[in-house]
């Protein structure tokens, strides 16, 4: 029997508590976790500030040696910008074939916690939908609706005390390189894309 696989997709910038409360759910529920940081090619951007290797790096601080011998990470580029929702299909089955050729089997659980609706309109009434269950938790339920935007915020407003109480200690040792790097962007961001 191949093992159970949870599989989590975030941008994680950068990774904060309930980023963490997710991952900890797919490690209690399945043999093994894949988690998708998504947007691997953008950077320097208001939503997308930080580099991919740094996200990881930050991630994989946060769980000791035994838990992450069952996670794997992966990147996956944007093919597009988050406001364009009408290739929402499309993007589920680039999303679906590419955890299912890092994962090597068609069924997984996926973690999620934004409005579900969202999952719908990316599996439902396609090929894939039969192979993935939801695992959806509210967002507002979760730290307070804790989002990587409010803690970008927090960067911007050097609120250390707002970072240590909802970032892992990953994030909250970097706080000055963080925040410094952040009002940079902020300065001359670079717009955001789709791939041509």
């Amino acid at each position: 029997m191949s093992d159970t696989y949870g599989v989590f997709l975030a941008r994680m910038q950068p990774v904060h508590n309930a980023h963490l409360f997710l991952v900890e759910k797919a490690l209690e529920e399945n043999d093994k976790v894949f988690i998708m940081l998504g947007s691997e090619n953008k950077l320097d951007m208001l939503r997308n500030p930080f580099d991919i290797s740094l996200r990881e790096r930050m991630l994989r601080e946060c769980f000791d040696e035994k838990q992450n011998r069952r996670i794997k990470v992966d990147t996956l580029p944007d093919w597009s910008m988050e406001s364009d929702l009408e290739g929402a299909k499309i993007w589920g089955r680039y999303f679906y074939y590419n955890v299912v050729s890092r994962i090597g089997q068609k069924r997984f659980s996926l973690y999620y916690s934004d409005n579900p609706q969202i999952l719908d309109s990316w599996f439902l009434d396609t090929e894939v939908y039969s192979f993935i269950r939801y695992r959806n938790f509210e967002r507002n339920c979760i730290f307070e609706g804790l989002s990587s935007t409010k803690i970008r915020k927090a960067f911007m407003e050097r609120d250390l005390a707002y970072i240590i109480r909802y970032c892992p200690q990953s994030v909250v040792n970097r706080f000055e390189y963080l925040s410094s790097y952040y009002k940079e962007v902020t300065e001359d961001p670079k717009e955001d894309f789709s791939m041509e």
